[in-house]
């Protein structure tokens, strides 16, 4: 089921993610380092005012529409308002922590591109969680793949007008629009009116007051040593940092997603249909298959980013990227473990409270640590920051859930995956090294996936022959 459901969101959780791993590579060659880094930092605020102001509407839904018994009118009504109010306090708060934290006075453009693209992008990604929620595999897959796809390529052809960070975002923006009207025109509950149920919007509020504060957190958590750069070491560091760091925390991102869309939704539904020990089985599957695609992603990024960053990256941002890449496809393995499989057995047991502790700490460890280690270190030493904050609070949550709790760890699948990708990696290295350095990437990923994909084979075998049986 969960392999299912993964293959069938499968465009979505591919296209999104490799558009903004391939936004980074782009803006490299069309863009100055101010422009990623105003265009970076505006992008990180949208996904904190979408967390203070939408995020919890998102996750309410997401956790109890297979639960409403009552009329989808009156939920959509609601639903309506609530994203009326939250697109107006997006706006102002995004134009405020425009002017207070990346350009001191902007020009119009600026300012319109900043708000159409906070609005647009919050009100897409709510639709995207419905849209899983219902299992509306073709809505969840094109609403996913408008806004970061159909924006990146437009924001690349206004980038081709001039060095303006208000071109990439006004992109996305459009991107977004077009997410949008596909919306109401699928939705046919859509303009049911603006009536708002307020037992709905209580319940809402109990079970994603703890989300906006612990979601505030974790945004600080993955943010604030990219601020901290900016503020001491300016807007033009900022976008030096943003390419490697950007580039490590989506490729983590990227293979976290391919599971956590799917296997998430099925949690929650395993625990509404048969129980506790159900739903912590299926986290553990959902476990296992993130490890399966994580593991070998970021360790084989590593390996080949020598040829990789020298192929793709413009010269002038080759050199600090390979000093901050290792560190941030660490640390976006750390956070990615953290939030898309340690922090899944409190949204399923609907005990959302720990959460504010455990964002809490990522983001006072990354703070406290951030100062220090940029200050003697340099930009790596913002993600290494990260490194030690999400190492603590992934062991101090282990052992916490794992003694205390009845949260599963798939060790025998976790075993397997390991092995299987240290042969990958002793593939790789081992290898002999191509003149040409486009063959030689082509041949480390191929090797590297047929030696990863051999090993995996084989230790599932058993599995893998009661599959084909099936099959036929």
């Amino acid at each position: 089921m969960l392999i299912k459901k993964t293959l069938g969101l499968l465009p979505a959780q591919l296209l999104s993610p490799l558009a903004q791993f391939a936004s980074i590579l782009i803006w490299t060659h069309i863009a100055s380092s101010e422009t990623i880094g105003i265009a970076t930092l505006i992008s990180g605020q949208q996904e904190l005012i979408r967390t203070i102001f939408l995020a919890w509407w998102s996750q309410y839904a997401l956790r109890f529409t297979g639960e409403t018994h009552g009329s989808a009118k009156i939920f959509q009504s609601t639903s309506n308002s609530i994203l009326l109010f939250a697109a107006l306090a997006q706006a102002i708060a995004g134009l405020l922590l425009l002017r207070l934290f990346v350009v001191a006075e902007p020009d119009f453009l600026l300012d319109l591109s900043v708000v159409l693209f906070v609005i647009l992008r919050s009100i897409n990604q709510h639709n995207v969680n419905i849209a899983a929620v219902r299992s509306q595999t073709l809505d969840y897959n094109l609403l996913s793949i408008f806004g970061p796809v159909f924006g990146l390529g437009i924001g690349i052809i206004l980038l081709s007008y001039g060095d303006n960070p208000a071109y990439p975002l006004l992109g996305y923006a459009l991107g977004e629009a077009i997410g949008l009207i596909y919306s109401l025109v699928r939705n046919k509950t859509g303009w049911v009116g603006w009536q708002i149920d307020h037992s709905i919007l209580k319940q809402a509020f109990i079970y994603s007051l703890p989300l906006i504060i612990s979601g505030t957190l974790a945004w600080g958590a993955g943010n604030l040593s990219r601020y901290i750069i900016d503020h001491e070491l300016g807007v033009a560091a900022a976008g030096d940092y943003a390419v490697g760091f950007g580039l490590g925390q989506r490729a983590a991102g990227l293979t976290a997603m391919l599971v956590t869309a799917a296997g998430l939704p099925l949690a929650i539904r395993r625990m509404q249909e048969s129980g506790l020990s159900a739903a912590m089985q299926q986290l553990a599957d959902n476990c296992a298959l993130l490890l399966a695609t994580m593991l070998p992603c970021l360790a084989g990024l590593y390996l080949v980013s020598p040829d990789l960053v020298q192929l793709v990256l413009a010269k002038k941002f080759q050199k600090v990227t390979l000093e901050i890449l290792p560190w941030a496809l660490l640390s976006g393995g750390l956070y990615s473990f953290v939030y898309n499989y340690l922090n899944h057995y409190f949204l399923v047991t609907k005990n959302t409270r720990p959460l504010i502790m455990v964002d809490g700490s990522l983001a006072l460890f990354t703070l406290v640590l951030s100062f220090p280690l940029i200050h003697f270190l340099g930009l790596v030493g913002g993600v290494i920051a990260m490194v030690l904050a999400g190492s603590c609070v992934v062991i101090a949550l282990l052992v916490y859930l794992l003694g205390c709790r009845e949260l599963r760890f798939p060790v025998k699948d976790a075993c397997k995956i390991a092995i299987a990708t240290v042969v990958m990696a002793i593939a790789i290295l081992f290898k002999p090294e191509l003149k040409d350095i486009r063959l030689n990437l082509a041949g480390n990923i191929l090797i590297g996936m047929i030696a990863y994909l051999t090993v995996l084979a084989f230790e599932y075998r058993a599995r893998l022959q009661h599959y084909l049986r099936h099959k036929k």
